[in-house]
């Protein structure tokens, strides 16, 4: 009898539920008090290719529209600023070198264009949580981090990024990096199944492939089957989908990103993955993992697999996998458990690359914690707390 969850079913999700369980531990190391819910707009991500910012039409670094409550809003609600918002998804797109990038920008973001470059961040309090670098041409990014850290200081916002590649132009700064997690890339210019190190992985695909499991580009007369995996894969969930960099199910979505599906002999689906397009195209991140419960149990590893054996059949250079928290010791470890992710991603053969989290200053750790803790909640941290629970 097939189990009805695999070892990956639930990496992405996991990811956001570690810094809740971050953010919360420390507040009962430090008497906190408790923590106001919060909520936040339905995610829809950029990540498809968009026009250079060169063929873009030219635009003024404009303001961010801000209400009377002193929130700002969604570029979505300021006509005005939606050429703002489509340099935003065009800089990301070209520029964005992290596999996070995708997540800086969206509806529920703030955007701000920086030179040639742009940026988007949510705003809880008096924090502009980003999910990482700002996304501008190499020789520009330091002058487009000084840029947004400027405007954020006239706005009395504090900033945090929540995973970047290189903390040094931060404490060139005089910011407060630390390690956060690490990023499973893998060089998709020498990727297969042989070797030692990939039998595992080989040997699920040539099982799926055994039980007639085939892996195809999303189109649209499979958006019903996907739909159903998803509320499938949703019920079992007791908080629903979480945020932030991670992202959510939209159906009018799925064309823009990379979509893989999971179809059996019969043509019916039996999950899906969805990756995001970063740095003009040449790699690419994973974000929805979703199968049915009652799908074969090496339906997840084939549709990892099989989607970068295609990327790299098509030129693609490299892919994320996403990262993985660094382990907080074995309480975390029952409540979160970083070593077994770290060990089904490392089945496809990762390079496993430092990522860091930065703050303003040491003091500010804990608020910027709670802060990017919040993003990643839709319902707010109490109701994720009791998910884990």
């Amino acid at each position: 009898m097939t189990s009805d969850r695999s070892p990956g079913a639930d990496l992405a999700d996991r990811k956001g539920e570690c810094i809740v369980q971050t953010a919360v531990e420390l507040l009962s190391r430090t008497g906190g008090a408790e923590i106001e819910s919060a909520t936040s707009d339905e995610l829809e991500s950029t990540a498809a290719a968009a026009p250079s910012l060169a063929a873009a039409p030219d635009v003024s670094s404009a303001d961010v529209s801000i209400g009377a409550s002193g929130e700002h809003l969604p570029t979505e609600t300021s006509p005005s600023l939606r050429p703002v918002a489509v340099l935003a998804d065009a800089a990301v797109a070209r520029w964005g070198r992290s596999s996070a990038s995708p997540f800086l920008v969206g509806e529920d973001r703030s955007v701000v264009r920086l030179g040639a470059g742009a940026a988007g961040y949510l705003q809880r309090g008096r924090w502009a949580v980003l999910a990482t670098d700002v996304a501008a041409p190499e020789e520009q990014a330091s002058n487009s981090l000084g840029l947004l850290l400027d405007r954020l200081d006239r706005e009395r916002l504090r900033p945090v990024f929540a995973c970047v590649d290189d903390p040094e132009p931060y404490r060139q700064r005089g910011m407060h990096a630390v390690p956060v997690a690490e990023d499973a890339v893998i060089d998709l210019t020498a990727f297969s199944l042989k070797g030692t190190r990939m039998a595992s992985v080989r040997h699920s695909v040539n099982a799926a492939r055994r039980a007639r499991i085939s892996v195809v580009p999303w189109s649209p007369d499979l958006a019903e089957g996907v739909a159903a995996v998803s509320a499938a894969w949703l019920a079992t969930k007791r908080s629903g989908e979480m945020g932030f960099t991670l992202g959510r199910f939209d159906p009018d979505q799925l064309g823009r990103t990379d979509c893989r599906v999971a179809i059996d002999g019969c043509g019916r689906v039996q999950g899906f993955v969805t990756w995001h397009r970063f740095d003009a195209g040449r790699a690419r991140v994973l974000d929805l993992m979703r199968r049915a419960p009652d799908a074969p149990n090496p339906t997840m590893d084939a549709l990892i697999a099989e989607s970068l054996l295609a990327f790299a059949a098509d030129g693609v250079e490299r892919a994320s996998l996403a990262c993985v928290p660094h382990s907080r010791g074995a309480l975390a470890e029952r409540i979160y458990p970083t070593k077994s992710l770290r060990r089904y991603k490392d089945k496809f053969a990762p390079a496993w690359q430092q990522r860091w989290f930065v703050v303003p200053s040491r003091r500010h750790l804990l608020g910027g914690l709670i802060a990017v803790a919040r993003s990643y909640c839709p319902h707010g941290l109490r109701e994720a707390v009791r998910r884990n629970g």
